[in-house]
């Protein structure tokens, strides 16, 4: 796990997201359940 971890940093491997704003949580649920997420949905705090 340790080499993975500094090849992904070496290589600077970063995961595909989808970034939605907390306040739009309701939006970012809905996007999941109509199976419109192509990645990995992140909710960031906006408050």
């Amino acid at each position: 796990m340790r080499k993975l971890m500094r090849f992904a940093a070496r290589s600077k491997v970063a995961p595909t997201t989808e970034l939605f704003p907390m306040s739009k949580i309701n939006d970012a649920i809905q996007h999941v359940r109509d199976g419109k997420a192509r990645y990995r949905v992140i909710l960031k705090a906006d408050f």
